[in-house]
């Protein structure tokens, strides 16, 4: 026998692979994978409300609006770290059998991310919608169909960017450090499930 059929193959960072991988682990998941998506999508709608209503001039009001974002993304993030922490750590059986496949560290590591990413972003876009259907609806309660004026209509697609580019760095660096940890932990201790 030649000294290539012995040869340990490792597993290649294939992107369909990847994608395959994320969507079935968000599919076994659907439950948590529905409260981080809500949460996500909370968060960028409450976020893109408040960039989008009217406040006044006045400094107390200024810095009520900024206490109140500020609140919303600590408690937002607070929630998703922990969903997503709870998700790597319920995958530590599967992360071991694949390390014990011949997957790297990497790949372990960069499937999590996407998956949180995909996650982060779906939450996002439906946070968006939520968001500017609430700006709408509230600013035409209180100012009627004066509400495309009264509200900070102006750069409404960077506050839209913002409030994406929140929705996806929430569930990511969410992830970050539970994938870290658990691509790093050596295959046995990994199969034998949770720390």
């Amino acid at each position: 026998m030649t000294q290539e059929m012995w040869e340990i193959k490792r597993l290649h960072l294939k992107p369909e692979l990847v994608w395959s991988m994320a969507m079935s682990s968000l599919r076994l998941r659907m439950g948590r994978t529905l409260l981080t998506l809500l949460t996500v999508a909370a968060c960028c709608a409450f976020l893109l409300f408040l960039l989008t209503a009217p406040i006044s001039d006045d400094p107390a009001d200024r810095q009520m609006w900024g206490l109140m974002i500020t609140l919303s993304l600590i408690v937002s993030a607070a929630g998703v770290l922990n969903t997503m922490l709870m998700s790597v750590t319920q995958r530590y059986r599967e992360i071991g059998t694949i390390k014990c496949l011949g997957a790297l560290d990497s790949f372990v590591l960069i499937s999590v991310l996407v998956e949180s990413a995909m996650l982060g972003l779906a939450g996002a876009i439906l946070g968006i919608f939520a968001g500017l259907l609430l700006s709408v609806v509230i600013g035409s309660i209180s100012v009627g169909l004066g509400v495309f004026t009264a509200a900070y209509w102006s750069g409404v697609f960077w506050k839209i960017g913002a409030a994406a580019l929140v929705g996806l760095c929430l569930t990511t660096f969410g992830a970050a450090l539970p994938a870290y940890i658990a691509a790093k932990m050596p295959p046995v201790e990994a199969m034998r499930g949770e720390k």
